[in-house]
């Protein structure tokens, strides 16, 4: 009843001040300042007699409602004084010394919440400094209201060491012993000190999980220091060995590096510091590689990949009008030779079948070459097959296959060995039974490229260049060699015959050809990319060898190992046209 009476007392002051503000009326205004006064002691008095009898499940409650009340006072005293320090000049030099508190809460801070205890031993320590701090050395709060305070912060077994006392300003330093003689036992702090730090997990290479090994070994630190145990000497080399063994491997390697062969152990404040620029170090790689501009769980699901369409109006893939026609009827398309038409096509991920977006294998259609009835539109047909056609299998059926023709390498001057120097040697495409047929040895496209590892130094690589591929791959042995870490992933991999694997890592790095060029990529880790290629020596007499330019991979012609395999998706950008020589030649 006494707060309904005090908060209409408060209404009415505060519609009177705005009417007395409103008329410029000093006199009204001092006598309001006193009112106000009188008003927030009665509200103090009451608000300390509640706080004593209230239960903890209403104390929230009573602390807000508290809360807004007194905003509401500060706000009037505020009003009247600026008022009057406006009308009274004179008013203004003694309301500085006499008002601090109002004032002062002109800018409102958020409020402190009381620091909670659930009986966990190893957190006594942060409890009782928190606690002394916010409470025990406020000396605007009574006893009564400390144990109050100190019931509501209480949790779990905590809460039931001090259930039983009533609230009273005697209870309350009683309370407060029976809490630190139960959990201040410096033995057992100890012992639970040592275990928080003994029994942090093993860390993977995460910033997260870095930070949390950091702040945990600083919690235990600063509560030996408080127990009076300081940190030092044999001890801290202790600490530094046991933080060192929960690190993962490429953690450890770079704090290895990061000592640079020293005798010294390393301090506890070197490693920490190392460790908070690693987190920092991985939390930006991080961020780079959420921005990237594509999503690489989406892009792949087999070699044969369908193109996304980005709006929900159709247009043509050709001319890109967007009244749709089918690509057969496109006259941009229709106006190209059949080998251009055959390239969009492959480029651009479509049905040599239907010209629409999916794999020729997963076609539906029904429609065949109305000219020589194969599955593959008339549009792409060959008049004169045996002499224009370039042999092309479809997109993504092997990725080992050797039956592109020499004319389809990157160096067409190399075009002339097949004629001379055909060997009676088997297809490097994987064969599984039935017979197998005798063919050429053809010259794939290979390179020699750079690879960068974990470390920033370039290793060497020779790649293979396969446009009918729509992902790059990387052997795991090579990329252990690397030691770059490897993201898991799920995916489903088709190849010749529909054959499908299943790869479960990639990783991303930098390849080169260390001078001006540089690029980014992912790729699928795989046991093994191909045979050796070429499969067999060619013996190639140095005059056929062309000295005006520079080969991507100046012996092609021995076998070698694949290390990795560039796609589709990077092929072309690799090609740069050379006006000289009037072909394509490698960036």
């Amino acid at each position: 009843m006494k707060k309904k009476v005090l908060k209409t007392a408060l209404t009415r002051l505060r519609d009177k001040v705005a009417s007395a503000i409103k008329d410029a009326d000093s006199i009204a205004l001092r006598l309001f300042e006193s009112k106000i006064s009188d008003l927030f002691n009665d509200f103090k008095l009451l608000f300390d007699s509640i706080f004593v009898t209230c239960k903890p499940e209403e104390l929230d409650d009573f602390l807000k409602e508290k809360e807004t009340i007194d905003d509401s006072i500060d706000e009037l005293r505020l009003n009247v004084n600026r008022k009057m320090n406006k009308t009274d000049p004179e008013h203004s030099i003694s309301s500085v010394s006499n008002c601090n508190a109002s004032v002062l809460s002109d800018v409102k801070l958020p409020t402190l919440s009381v620091p909670t205890f659930n009986g966990k031993i190893e957190n006594w320590i942060m409890f009782k400094d928190m606690f002394v701090a916010s409470v025990i050395e406020n000396k605007s709060i009574s006893n009564s209201m400390k144990l109050q305070y100190l019931k509501a912060s209480c949790r779990d077994e905590a809460l039931r060491v001090i259930q039983s006392i009533s609230i009273s300003d005697a209870n309350f330093d009683i309370a407060w012993k029976l809490l630190e003689d139960r959990y201040s036992n410096k033995r057992e702090l100890l012992n639970a000190i040592i275990k928080k730090l003994l029994s942090q997990p093993n860390i993977s290479e995460s910033s997260s999980a870095i930070l949390n090994l950091i702040d945990i070994t600083n919690e235990c630190i600063r509560s030996l220091e408080v127990l009076n145990y300081k940190v030092e000497n044999l001890s801290e080399t202790m600490i530094v060995f046991i933080i060192v063994e929960k690190l993962d491997k490429s953690t450890r390697y770079w704090w290895e590096k990061e000592l640079n062969n020293s005798e010294d152990f390393g301090t506890l404040k070197q490693l920490l510091s190392f460790l908070q620029s690693q987190a920092r170090t991985l939390q930006n790689s991080k961020i780079k590689e959420v921005k990237k501009n594509h999503n690489f769980q989406n892009k792949v699901t087999s070699m044969v990949s369908t193109s996304n369409t980005k709006s929900t109006k159709f247009k043509c893939v050709k001319c890109q009008r967007e009244e749709f026609h089918g690509l057969y009827k496109c006259p941009e398309f229709i106006n190209l030779s059949v080998n251009d038409r055959c390239e969009f096509v492959k480029r651009n991920n479509l049905c040599f079948n239907c010209l629409k977006f999916h794999a020729v294998r997963n076609c539906t259609s029904t429609f065949r070459c109305q000219k020589c009835s194969k599955k593959h539109s008339t549009s792409l047909h060959y008049e004169n097959e045996k002499q224009n056609r370039i042999e092309r299998p479809e997109i993504g059926e092997g990725i080992n296959s050797q039956s592109i023709t020499a004319s389809s390498s990157l160096n067409p001057n190399v075009a002339n060995f097949e004629s001379s120097y055909e060997r009676n040697v088997f297809s490097g495409a994987a064969v599984s039974g039935g017979e197998v047929r005798q063919t050429k040895t053809a010259i794939l496209s290979t390179a020699n490229i750079f690879v960068r590892d974990c470390f920033g130094n370039l290793k060497s690589a020779r790649a293979l260049l396969d446009v009918g591929s729509m992902c790059s791959f990387i052997t795991t042995e090579f990329a252990d060699l690397l030691q770059i870490k490897k993201e898991k992933i799920s995916i489903a991999v088709s190849g010749l015959n529909s054959a499908k694997i299943n790869v479960s890592s990639k990783v991303c790095t930098v390849v080169s050809n260390k001078s001006d060029f540089e690029m980014r990529l992912e790729f699928l880790c795989v046991p093994k990319i191909s045979s050796m290629i070429p499969i067999d020596s060619l013996q190639i007499p140095k005059e056929h060898l062309p000295l005006n330019i520079k080969l991507a991979d100046p012996y092609f012609y021995r076998p070698g190992k694949i290390d990795v395999l560039l796609g589709a998706e990077v092929f072309y950008q690799l090609l740069r046209f050379a006006d000289n020589l009037k072909c394509p030649i490698l960036n």
